[in-house]
């Protein structure tokens, strides 16, 4: 299977980065414009100045990875891409028939902060990218001073 710029990025809609706006004020930057989004639901954003920070949805972090957008450009052809979009975990996606909509991307049935949350097929799913946005955001906000290796137990209430 071909892969290509489309299989591994996505164009948020505004409702979607709406959402990852609320989602995330409590980590955000308050300058924050989005450059690109992976379709494993990471962002990728500058704030106010030429850097390029990753917003690694999974884990909760903020990354400097480029000094300027051509410096971004030019790592997305080189191998460190490969781990900012994983392509033949995305490749394997599509090939379970897990392929993505408009305004979608794939969001973890456990995030990788936990020992279940592996990167892998059976713990990804494809969701709107509002829902992805919201949920993660949610759950790192209300973890994020539990130290790590402590037991928790998550109760979802509709």
């Amino acid at each position: 299977m071909t892969m290509d710029r489309n299989d591994l990025s996505f164009l948020p809609s505004a409702e979607a980065l709406a959402s990852l706006y609320t989602a995330w004020d409590w980590l955000l930057p308050d300058e924050f414009e989005p450059v690109m989004a992976s379709t494993l639901g990471d962002v990728f954003f500058q704030q106010g100045g030429p850097e390029i920070y990753w917003l690694n949805t999974g884990t909760a972090e903020i990354t400097l990875v480029a000094g300027s957008r051509e410096e971004f450009l030019e790592l997305l052809q080189a191998e460190q891409a490969d781990e900012w979009f994983m392509p033949h975990l995305i490749e394997a996606l599509k090939s379970a028939g897990k392929s993505l909509r408009p305004d979608e991307c794939y969001t973890y049935v456990f995030l990788p902060i936990f020992k279940e949350g592996k990167y892998e097929v059976g713990n990804l799913n494809p969701v709107p990218a509002v829902e992805h946005f919201r949920v993660t955001g949610d759950l790192h906000r209300q973890l994020r001073d539990i130290p790590d290796g402590t037991t928790v137990r998550i109760k979802t209430v509709e």
